[in-house]
């Protein structure tokens, strides 16, 4: 058996959980806080799929969200079009007092760089602070 390092980035947001986790389950927003991870537009594939485009996994991809947005459980399935879905990346929303704690679960693929991955990481942070800006704004 193998495991791939993780890693957990996170964020508070003063938004309640309900708010924050129904934003997050909607693909269709993406594209206006993960801005440097999507580009482009969000379209509907009507199969409970969305075709975007992400270029830091090569160009266009099928994106699918699974989970109970009450209970703050948010799966994220990627996958460049034409290839299987692999593992989820799992997305929690914590309450915390009147708001949330959002947390980022974030898996190093194989092969990856010591440099892309640190990227990865700088990049989601700077994500989570414009859904932060978002949602506080």
């Amino acid at each position: 058996m193998s495991t791939l390092e993780t890693t957990t980035v996170t964020i508070t947001i003063d938004a309640p959980p309900e708010t924050v986790s129904a934003d997050l389950a909607d693909p269709s927003s993406h594209l206006e806080w993960a801005t440097e991870f999507f580009t482009g537009v969000a379209e509907d594939q009507r199969d409970g799929t969305w075709q975007m485009n992400a270029p830091r996994m090569g160009g266009p991809v099928l994106m699918r969200i699974d989970g109970d947005t009450a209970q703050g459980i948010i799966d994220m399935y990627l996958a460049p079009v034409g290839a299987p879905f692999g593992a989820p990346v799992p997305v929690r929303v914590v309450p915390n007092g009147d708001g949330s704690d959002v947390l980022f679960t974030l898996a190093r693929f194989p092969n990856q760089s010591d440099e892309e991955w640190t990227e990865g990481i700088q990049s989601m942070n700077r994500e989570l602070e414009n859904l932060k800006a978002r949602h506080e704004s």
